[in-house]
């Protein structure tokens, strides 16, 4: 039996190791550095789909009508004129007195792809010829002042074909399911920097590279933007980078139902959209096989009163449990530093630990659930998908509120 916990042991500290190299990578995108200023920013057209009014759309609004950027045009599809979305922008827009923003009700015509690809496509085909870039974000995302220009500098290397910003949940509740969602969030995050999966909640691509991989038609066909659009960006031999400045403080509530449906979905994207899904099942896969045999062998080493065997599982275990939590706490710390004012969140190591557990499984339920799920329902919406290019609409219904959705993610 040692040898067996042994062998165990080892690949504990080996699926640590690439993990720490992975936070690594990530907590460098916030080291300071000096960058260059940039002489001229191109014309950017701004993109936002609307499907139901988020906790936090009203912040998210004031912030995207309050851009400090020199040349821009803003256009806002919402899903229809019955939507809680649509009398709020309409409200921000003339208290604000913005002229550059244009507001247009969803085609639903496309049954081939999401309502958010289809919203994406009419908004960028509905901008000027002036725009020489394209940024979305989703209607969690709260912009600060300086966020396109943050997220446009990196496009004036031509090795980068888009970049995106980072997705960061810190509800300041301290709840399991809030404590779930931050830790899956942050160590998929290692992930999306280590393989360039960008994040369609704060996105952008020059026009050029948007004609040249042809993702109107792709995205025409398809349920997720994000995904694919980095994925066809690496194919070109181009990057995507990640912008530090970009990092999206999310403070909304979740509950684990939820958790499971959004982890689920995220790993369906990753599937059908991006050549890093089959390295990112095996390893998750694989480390829980691991992580779960190491417990099962501290417990029969301790029934059978293998005190050896007992030891080096429990130290592997506990080596595990330390290191992943110090490169987590890192990670959060070198961010809300980076954030300063702009940070959120709070603290409880217990709950914390429990969460952390709580997150490796159902990470592992949502691998298992994405390898044989083809129907997936997103903010009322059901669609089949054969394959990542042959997607139904199964239906449709103006989105209405739920009276419990008041502090909660949509």
């Amino acid at each position: 039996m040692l040898t067996l916990t042994s062998v165990f042991a080892f690949l504990l500290v080996a699926i640590l190791l690439v993990q720490a190299k992975w936070a690594n990578q990530f907590v460098d995108l916030y080291r300071p550095v000096a960058t260059p200023k940039q002489a001229s920013y191109p014309h950017v057209g701004v993109v936002m789909s609307l499907r139901g009014a988020d906790p936090f759309l009203e912040n998210n609004l004031r912030g995207l009508m309050s851009l400090e950027y020199p040349s821009h045009e803003i256009r806002i599809i919402i899903d229809s004129e019955a939507d809680p979305a649509f009398a709020l922008v309409d409200r921000i827009r003339r208290e604000l007195r913005t002229g550059n923003v244009e507001i247009e009700l969803l085609n639903i015509c496309q049954e081939t792809s999401s309502l958010k690809n289809s919203a994406l496509i009419q908004g960028i085909n509905g901008c000027s010829s002036d725009c020489e870039a394209f940024a979305w974000l989703d209607s969690d995302t709260i912009p600060h002042r300086t966020w396109l220009q943050d997220l446009i500098a990196p496009l004036q290397d031509e090795n980068v074909g888009a970049t995106c910003g980072i997705r960061w949940y810190a509800p300041p509740t301290t709840t399991l399911a809030n404590y779930v969602r931050h830790i899956w969030n942050g160590a998929a995050l290692l992930q999306m920097v280590a393989f360039e999966i960008g994040w369609g909640g704060a996105f952008a691509i020059r026009k050029a590279v948007y004609i040249d991989l042809d993702l109107e038609r792709k995205w025409g066909r398809a349920l997720f933007e994000d995904t694919l659009a980095s994925n066809e960006v690496l194919r070109s031999g181009r990057r995507v980078r990640f912008v530090a400045a970009c990092t999206m403080q999310n403070p909304e509530s979740s509950s684990l139902s939820w958790c499971l449906s959004f982890v689920t979905r995220q790993l369906l994207g990753l599937r059908y959209y991006h050549n890093a899904w089959r390295t990112v099942m095996l390893f998750g896969l694989f480390s829980g096989v691991v992580l779960l045999g190491n417990a099962a062998l501290l417990v029969g080493a301790i029934m059978n009163a293998d005190f050896l065997s007992a030891m080096v599982s429990s130290t592997a275990l506990l080596t595990f449990g330390l290191v992943g939590s110090g490169l987590f706490y890192r990670s959060d710390r070198r961010l809300n530093a980076y954030l300063g004012d702009r940070a959120v969140g709070g603290f409880n190591l217990p709950l914390m630990i429990l969460a952390a557990l709580i997150a490796q499984l159902v990470h592992l339920i949502a691998l298992v659930r994405v390898c044989v799920l083809n129907e997936v329902t997103w903010r009322g919406i059901r669609y089949r998908m054969r394959s990542g290019t042959d997607v139904t609409r199964t239906n449709y219904a103006p989105y209405v509120a739920e009276a419990n959705m008041v502090q909660h993610s949509l």
